[in-house]
């Protein structure tokens, strides 16, 4: 490739470099191999200054022309930054000429689709701007497809960039402008992105099944639970029929309404798996029943990987794990990096109730980083999300897991992402940190969050983490009037996700304790009922599930005076969290084995354990907690040795 002075001296028919030579005798320029510098910044500003504002704009004008025309020429991708960095220091009132204007265009155009494969959506979005200033009036009738092109790239790079007022700007335009209704579609995806980060799940919904209907597929909202079972069983019987090579080997989809469709019905999915969940499976089913009638599109993956994760919740744990790793193949088939990020996100938390957790877990930084790239916000925030949640009852370090939530915040306050913004899993940390008693009680915009808006599985979430605070800390009234709200809020999903195998860990402990001070019945069917469900899932994961389970039937025996049964698997789910490194889980089972040796008047064993247990949350990280389970072990043993 030709230099930007060789470019120049071609171009424009000047001598350039002669010139050069002489400024670096003078001590104006530095040379270094073929490279020219100003010798300091003063006498850069100096030269620049001797120019008056007009002088300087047509200069800039006239070397970014030339540059731009060669960039285009030699399609040199590197010349063509340098070319719109000076045509871009002008403005369209001095230039005249349709052609040059085009030309200015079209070079914007170039480098910001340079700057979006960077990943640098800041940059691009203003190069798009400036292609867009130097359109002229007439643009959407006489070079439609271009125009098209160019606002829907700034759109997506608003999108990215979480600049919501110039996305609805541009996406208004498209709106008037776009002369079909597949010109428009990726703006109304845009927007139902938008309804979703700011909660209005109720209008993202209402928008999806009006562009559905007007692509002319009909979306059945009459589908009950048992109703959706027996679809889900057919559908599982048609698919034990093709083996994934089949599938991948599948006719293309080529109807373009129902590519069109397939999108939207992602988009639908998403929404209704946080909103309204029993339907959710109904938009999976008909994405995976679209691409067997009409073939495959990019967008399949989308709908194997929620039918995997699925049929996962259900317990088919094996055929789910096929359709998951089906859907990462079909995005490797069809080379869809814009959706790589989603299908990371659902595929890793099912893979975590299959692989041991602290190693499946990671792949989520893989999906973060895969979505960046490609402008997916909402799915980098996801993976950032779901990969601290992961750390965090994987046992990591809370030191660790602290920096990344601040750091997830973070890039989701950068991105206007504030909807996603989970403020209980800081809450919960600075709590097993600093104290039971330090900061608020409340995260006070969640809990708003949680009863303001139609986010069931946000408002579940909620009252899980402050049962689990309270459990941790022994807060025995506050625990069970946050378990009573965790049951009521019936949120009943069909995907799996790391959060539920920890809810019902969590819960069967805590109804076990509930049912051992209460009596009730029900609340000794509830924790067996979790207990069940953590031993199916320790049919694929003995590795995450074993010392669970072990757990809980301790506590089972507890209640059932089996003291001896009891004793004993509290021994084995303490050997075995050690030995599978959840130091958490070792830390709490150490803690309930005390609790239970005390029960049984065996100071010596309830010390032994309570000391451990104070070791294990310090070396977790959960340095008050500690403190706590120390500082109960002294007042007991206290007490104890106080009694005549």
């Amino acid at each position: 490739h030709m230099t930007v002075i060789q470019v120049l001296e071609a171009g424009l028919d000047l001598r350039l470099k002669d010139s050069l030579e002489v400024s670096v005798t003078e001590g104006l320029l530095e040379k270094t191999d073929e490279t020219f510098q100003f010798s300091h910044d003063r006498v850069q500003e100096a030269a620049y200054n001797m120019l008056n504002s007009q002088d300087r704009a047509k200069r800039h004008l006239k070397y970014g022309l030339a540059l731009c025309m060669r960039a285009t020429l030699d399609d040199n991708n590197g010349m063509i930054f340098t070319a719109v960095g000076q045509v871009n220091r002008t403005g369209p009132e001095i230039i005249y000429s349709a052609e040059e204007k085009s030309l200015i265009s079209a070079s914007n155009f170039r480098a910001g689709r340079k700057a979006m494969g960077l990943s640098d959506f800041g940059s691009a979005l203003k190069f798009f701007e400036r292609g867009i200033d130097f359109l002229h009036n007439d643009h959407w009738d006489d070079d439609y497809e271009f125009s098209l092109e160019i606002f829907d790239c700034a759109a997506k790079c608003a999108y990215a960039i979480g600049d919501h007022e110039k996305l609805k700007l541009l996406s208004n335009q498209i709106l008037v402008s776009a002369r079909s209704f597949e010109g428009k579609l990726n703006v109304l995806c845009y927007t139902i992105n938008l309804l979703c980060d700011a909660s209005l799940l109720d209008k993202a919904i209402e928008k999806c099944t009006w562009l559905l209907s007007m692509l002319g597929v009909e979306f059945s909202w009459a589908s009950s639970r048992d109703t959706t079972l027996i679809l889900v069983e057919k559908m599982r019987s048609i698919l034990s029929g093709h083996s994934n090579e089949f599938l991948l080997q599948y006719i293309k989809m080529k109807d373009h309404s129902k590519i069109i469709a397939m999108k939207v019905l992602s988009r639908l999915n998403i929404t209704l798996v946080l909103s309204r969940p029993d339907f959710s499976p109904v938009a999976t089913l008909q994405m995976v029943e679209l691409s067997l009638t009409h073939g495959m599109s990019p967008m399949s993956a989308i709908g194997f990987v929620y039918l995997g994760s699925m049929l996962a919740s259900l317990g088919h744990m094996r055929e789910g794990s096929r359709f998951v790793k089906l859907a990462l193949n079909i995005v490797q088939l069809f080379g869809s990096k814009e959706l790589a990020g989603e299908v990371m996100a659902i595929s890793t938390q099912t893979a975590a109730y299959v692989e041991p957790m602290q190693s499946a877990i990671e792949f989520h930084m893989v999906g973060h980083k895969s979505s960046q790239e490609v402008g997916d916000i909402r799915s980098a925030s996801l993976n950032f999300l779901l990969y601290c949640g992961g750390l965090f009852w994987s046992g990591a370090h809370l030191n660790r897991v602290k920096v990344r939530y601040e750091e997830a915040c973070r890039f989701m306050e950068q991105h206007n992402m504030l909807s996603m913004m989970q403020t209980e899993g800081r809450w919960k940390i600075n709590k097993l940190i600093n104290g039971y008693e330090s900061g608020i009680d409340i995260p006070v915009v969640t809990s708003k969050h949680c009863v303001d808006d139609k986010n069931l599985y946000a408002r579940k979430y909620f009252h899980f983490q402050n049962m689990y605070v309270t459990f941790i800390y022994r807060d025995f009234g506050k625990m069970k009037s946050a378990a009573e709200k965790f049951i009521e809020s019936k949120f009943e999903g069909w995907t799996i996700l790391v959060a539920p195998g920890a809810q019902a860990f969590i819960f069967g402990l805590v109804s076990f304790w509930i049912f051992r001070q209460t009596h009730d019945m029900q609340w000794l069917a509830q924790g067996t009922a979790s207990k069940d469900l953590i031993q199916k899932w320790e049919e694929t994961s003995e590795w995450n599930f074993f010392h669970k389970r072990n757990l809980l039937e301790a506590e089972e025996h507890f209640c059932r005076n089996n003291y001896d049964k009891a004793r004993l698997c509290y021994n084995v789910a303490i050997s075995a969290s050690k030995e599978h490194k959840f130091i958490h889980d070792e830390a709490l089972a150490c803690e309930l084995a005390g609790h239970f040796s005390f029960e049984m008047g065996d100071m010596s064993a309830a010390l032994e354990y309570f000391t451990r247990s104070n070791e294990s949350y310090y070396e977790w990280g959960a340095i008050a907690k500690a403190t706590a389970v120390f500082n109960h072990a002294v007042f007991t043993f206290q007490n104890v040795n106080a009694q005549p």
